[in-house]
């Protein structure tokens, strides 16, 4: 079913999107930072705007590690030395982002404090602190991951899964040369 081969490659592309998925979380803990400084007060501009840089972000580096890889597969099974595989990026994501799913689920299970969860997957923090309901900060730093509830529990599982959906769909971008970046950049000539 699986090659050797394949699965080395595959897990060598689960290794570097992690390390990319951890320089996302670091970036993204400053950048949430720097707008609390610059913002002076939590409110619904420092949720927006330090959600969506983070965002930007994440989405920028995995489509630094993804497109290519895409790109190179396409042109690996035109030319008969690989077999297609276009949930590549699926699994890619979910391997990488497997880590942080099993710290969520040690985190529940010794009760971990939120805020803690939060810090480690800052790219998250608005969309964390929404779907959790702790919007207000002393409350924030004061709950538990068990008081998160059954509808947080689901909604964070399902933002953990952002990755293996964003890679998915950035490997099949990649894979059919569809380069959203360049048309951002480039202008058509009339």
């Amino acid at each position: 079913m699986f090659s050797g081969d394949f699965m080395k490659l595959t897990f060598k592309h689960s290794f570097k999107l992690f390390l990319y998925l951890i320089f996302s979380w670091f970036a993204s803990f400053m950048v949430t930072v720097s707008f609390g400084v610059i913002v002076s007060k939590v409110n619904w501009a420092f949720y927006l705007l330090s959600q969506l840089f983070s965002l930007i972000i994440l989405i920028v580096l995995l489509w630094q590690c993804l497109y290519i890889v895409g790109f190179r597969d396409s042109n690996m099974v035109r030319t008969g030395h690989q077999t297609e595989d276009l949930y590549k990026g699926f699994k890619v994501g979910a391997i990488a982002q497997a880590p942080f799913i099993v710290f969520f689920i040690v985190s529940i299970i010794i009760n971990l404090k939120f805020s803690y969860f939060r810090i480690i997957n800052s790219a998250y923090w608005t969309f964390l602190t929404a779907v959790c309901g702790a919007f207000d900060t002393e409350k924030a730093a004061n709950m538990g991951m068990r008081e998160v509830g059954v509808l947080g529990i689901i909604g964070t599982v399902l933002i953990l899964l952002i990755v293996p959906a964003l890679t998915g769909g950035i490997y099949i971008m990649g894979y059919k040369g569809i380069d959203l970046f360049s048309k951002f950049v480039y202008k058509k000539r009339k």
